[in-house]
């Protein structure tokens, strides 16, 4: 890609999210790619973690229960994020090794609430016994 004198891409417009593989490292120990991706969203709000792995999903042609978005660093005022994903060779071995919480963050907002919800339940029985 290459960068205007402001700093932004080519190809970039105002009110438009364009995604951009950054930097993608294979982790054979642990089955898994670590993807940088380059978040252009001028004038427009910062993509959810759905529409990132979405995005990572079809880019690189994987199932989506193999994508998930570890952390997404938004810089103030410039419209830019940066996005770490990882994505996985089995869904078994991203729900060994993601944690709890990043499983959570990545899930549709009623699913997590679910799961929420029963996690407290069984918090609250064993604090009753």
């Amino acid at each position: 890609m290459s960068v205007s004198a402001h700093g932004i891409p080519d190809g970039v417009e105002r009110g438009k999210t364009t995604y951009a593989l950054a930097n993608v490292r294979d982790n054979r120990l642990l089955g898994r790619r670590e993807v940088t991706v380059d978040i252009w969203h001028l004038g427009a709000p910062t993509p959810t973690r759905l529409e990132i792995r979405e995005w990572v999903s079809s880019t690189l042609g994987v199932p989506l229960d193999v994508v998930y978005v570890r952390s997404v660093a938004t810089e103030y005022g410039v419209g830019h994020s940066v996005a770490e994903v990882h994505v996985y060779d089995a869904p078994e071995t991203a729900n060994a090794v993601e944690p709890l919480y990043v499983r959570i963050r990545n899930m549709p907002k009623e699913q997590a609430k679910a799961l929420r919800d029963e996690l407290a339940k069984k918090r609250a029985m064993r604090k009753k016994k």
